[in-house]
This record gives C-alpha cells, sequence and structure tokens, in this order.
C-alpha cells in the first residue's frame, strides 16, 4: 500500500469536497431548495469528490483500484468525522453518517475500479 498516494487523493478528495461545497453554497443561496433537495445535493457533492479522488488515485498507483478507492474513502469519511468532532465538540451516530459512509465507500470503490481500467 502506498499510503502518502492515498493521502494525496484523500487532500485532493477534500480540497474538490470544499470546491463543490462553495458552488453549492452560491446555488442554494440564490435559489431556493427545499432542505431535503440540499441535504441530496451535499451527499451527491461528497460522493462526486470522494469518485474523482479515488479515480486519479488509481490511475496515478495502478494497481488495486478497489482497495485503494475504499482506503480514500475511509480516509475522507474519517477527516469530515474528526472536522465535526472539532466543531460539534462530538459526533453523533446517525442513519445520515451511516449514509455518508456507504455513499462514500461506493463512490470509493467505483472511482479506483474505473480508474484502473481506464488507463493512462
Amino acid at each position: 500500500m502506498n499510503y502518502k498516494k492515498i493521502l494525496k487523493g484523500t487532500v485532493l478528495a477534500l480540497v474538490m469536497s470544499v470546491i463543490f461545497m462553495f458552488i453549492l453554497a452560491i446555488v442554494v443561496y440564490f435559489a431556493n431548495f427545499q432542505e431535503r433537495t440540499v441535504s441530496a445535493m451535499v451527499f451527491s457533492a461528497s460522493a462526486l469528490a470522494v469518485f474523482l479522488g479515488a479515480f486519479f488515485l488509481a490511475r496515478n498507483i495502478e494497481s488495486k483500484g478497489l482497495i485503494n478507492g475504499v482506503l480514500l474513502a475511509v480516509f475522507y469519511f474519517v477527516v469530515l468525522l474528526l472536522i465535526s468532532l472539532a466543531v460539534n465538540k462530538g459526533v453523533t451516530l446517525s442513519l445520515s453518517n451511516f449514509l455518508r459512509l456507504l455513499s462514500c465507500l461506493a463512490a470509493g470503490a467505483l472511482g479506483g475500479v474505473l480508474g484502473i481500467n481506464t488507463g493512462k
């Protein structure tokens, strides 16, 4: 396992997540969306960020895309939990967090597999 590259991929996913959330915040500010819709868009933005991070990681590592993509997703989710812990002074075990973890794992696995199979 090349943890240095996995951490770089995780940082890439986190940066993309921040960019996507910034764009989403602007869109939500100017449009009138229901809270449920905004929540779905946040989930999608997180999954897309993990997918892209895993995709580029797998293309860079060129082996074990599924495992590396899932590891990236786990690291990404742990960083989100640590940020939540720092900001909210605690982490809640909720269905929302569980679904976010599942979506990150699925996106990381898919990104890793597609990254390997598309080649350079």
